[in-house]
């Protein structure tokens, strides 16, 4: 799959590449919004992402655009029901002799730095505005990020209520990410770009198979023309 993602890539700079290209942007990108993981039970966290773009604009209507994003996402896993245990590791029950269960919480942070490769099509609404929607796959590779665990009751004093480990030196979590984008906004004044994009991922990023996946509110800033 991300040898596929790869070669879609080259043949989205290739066809561009026999285009003329009439000016170059440098793009601002900024956004926030939710994510999580689909193909598994979890629930959604928040995100940011924060980078760069450059805009080779082909015509009036349609531009590529390679892009540097840092972006921090992750997800929640569902609450886990288990035995609770005392400070001597046994399992506590109640006055009936019931097991007393507790619940046990992880929430994943992960960072990534993602190069996409946009194609953006630009949908006149009257000068100088525009309806835009862009598409393209992304890579991604895992920088950082950490995995709070909450009400483990097999630890003791403060790590029994919650502690922090890093994210990819888990076995179980993938650094390597790809998949696709797809997105649509508004344009003003050629210089500003309010949109909605969403990051679907298509590669496994867990050895259970889950996949990521991201919605973002997002703001561009062109911050010069180099004709």
């Amino acid at each position: 799959m991300r040898r596929f993602l790869i070669q879609i890539g080259y043949l989205i700079c290739f066809a561009c590449s026999t285009q003329s290209i009439n000016a170059q942007y440098l793009v601002m990108h900024a956004g926030g919004g939710i994510s999580s993981q689909y193909g598994g039970d979890t629930k959604h966290i928040g995100t940011f992402r924060i980078g760069a773009g450059w805009e080779f604009e082909l015509s009036q209507r349609l531009s590529l655009e390679p892009q540097l994003l840092y972006v921090s996402q992750g997800w929640k896993l569902k609450d886990e029901s288990i035995p609770n245990k005392d400070n001597e590791g046994n399992i506590i029950v109640d006055d009936n002799g019931n097991i007393v269960y507790t619940k046990k919480g992880t929430s994943v942070k992960a960072n990534y730095l993602v190069l996409p490769i946009l194609a953006n099509y630009y949908l006149p609404l009257g000068n100088p505005h525009y309806l835009y929607f862009n598409a393209g796959p992304y890579v991604a590779y895992g920088i950082g990020g950490n995995t709070r665990i909450s009400g483990d009751p097999d630890l003791t004093g403060a790590e029994r209520h919650y502690y922090d480990i890093s994210t990819f030196q888990q076995k179980d979590i993938h650094r390597f990410d790809a998949g696709v984008i797809l997105g649509l906004g508004y344009e003003f004044n050629r210089t500003i770009k309010a949109g909605i994009d969403c990051h679907w991922g298509l590669t496994d990023v867990t050895t259970s198979g889950r996949k990521n996946i991201s919605v973002c509110l997002s703001i561009g800033y062109r911050i010069f023309n180099a004709e």
